[in-house]
């Protein structure tokens, strides 16, 4: 594995290259593990297994050992709320650290181990707060029931300053539309999925080149 100390900056490279998080997030272990594979497979060069996922922590060592090989591709964890799973996540191997709140005891591990974190926040205060914290970028979620890009917009006019990434949950095509209030990336789930493989990789592709300000 890649020295914890040059984590940070590599994972960052990535995210600037390919700005989307693919967000692993289901109940169901073996759908988890596809859902990544696919992710994995298709340009996606960050992935987020989330603690809800049954058995995360065993899946994100999996997945590491399945790598084989330093990344791009990253594994991270998502829904780190709390210091206990943010050493669990750092036990399990996890490379960036995800958290939907601001939290300092997450921050704090993330900091020491010298990985990427992501910390989650709503408001201005919590969005600079986060950043005083040292979160490399800046989850600004839930997005879609406040309002979506028009909210981000507002938050981006006296917040520019600050790396956002915008999440809860939105379609594909809706990407655009917060790249031009001021996402530099993107954290996407669901809606990269489709009801076959083929069509997801198509989905994923177009996410990816979209984030990336490109049509096709």
């Amino acid at each position: 594995m890649t020295e914890t100390r040059d984590i940070r900056g590599l994972v960052a490279t990535s995210l600037a290259e390919s700005p989307v998080v693919g967000v692993v997030r289901t109940f169901n272990r073996d759908h988890a593990r596809h859902q990544a594979e696919l992710f994995m497979a298709n340009g996606i060069e960050l992935i987020e297994v989330t603690f809800t996922v049954p058995g995360a922590l065993d899946l994100v060592a999996e997945l590491l050992a399945r790598r084989q090989a330093t990344g791009p591709p990253w594994i991270g964890m998502g829904t780190v709320t709390d210091l206990s799973r943010a050493e669990a996540a750092v036990d399990a191997g996890a490379e960036f650290l995800v958290s939907p709140n601001v939290s300092s005891v997450v921050a704090a591990v993330c900091r020491r181990m010298g990985l990427y974190l992501i910390l989650g926040a709503l408001t201005c205060t919590e969005i600079v707060e986060a950043r005083d914290l040292g979160a490399d970028i800046v989850k600004v979620y839930p997005l879609p029931p406040v309002g979506g890009a028009g909210y981000l917009a507002v938050i981006r006019g006296p917040l520019n300053d600050i790396p956002m990434l915008a999440a809860g949950g939105f379609a594909v095509e809706e990407i655009p539309d917060y790249r031009a209030a001021g996402a530099s990336a993107f954290g996407i789930g669901a809606p990269l999925l489709c009801e076959d493989d083929e069509k997801s990789r198509q989905r994923i592709a177009r996410a990816v080149q979209l984030a990336r300000g490109q049509e096709f």
